[in-house]
């Protein structure tokens, strides 16, 4: 190799290494991360499509659980209307709402609502549907809180 090929390619490593470093240490340490106000976003903000595709990357699992049994001991899928996202929800406000010690009867109402909201977008308008879910909402409004 020539001298001059030698000094090319050292000047590459170096330069290459000199940025490696830089991103390194000029990296922000991770930020910390208001949990409450991310929870209530993604429980009343977000549509419940949004909060599926934000559910399936699962961020700040550090601070946020994602864990979910769906519709407990409901089945998932009541006259093939599938109240699972809706589900996924609830127990994503339920599990940080408690895991952030916010968990109130207030609270625990609101997150509820939100729960009868989301299924009765999953029907559609459908009668039969609509009975399915108030149905689901008063077994978690008699239940929930155990």
């Amino acid at each position: 190799m020539t001298s001059a090929l030698l000094k090319r390619a050292l000047r590459g490593a170096v330069a290459t290494s000199a940025v490696a470093a830089a991103v390194v240490v000029g990296a922000p340490a991770a930020q910390a991360v208001d949990a409450p106000a991310i929870t209530d976003q993604y429980l009343f903000d977000t549509s419940l499509a949004q909060f599926g595709a934000i559910r399936d990357q699962q961020p700040y699992p550090d601070q946020l659980d994602w864990s979910s049994d769906a519709c407990s001991w409901s089945p998932d899928e009541p006259l093939g209307y599938d109240f699972t996202p809706a589900c996924h929800r609830h127990d994503f406000g339920y599990r940080n709402y408690k895991r952030q010690g916010r968990f109130t009867e207030d609270a625990r109402l609101s997150i509820d609502n939100n729960f009868y909201s989301d299924m009765k977008q999953q029907c559609s308008g459908s009668y039969a549907c609509n009975a399915a879910a108030w149905t689901y909402y008063q077994a978690v409004r008699q239940f929930g809180a155990s």
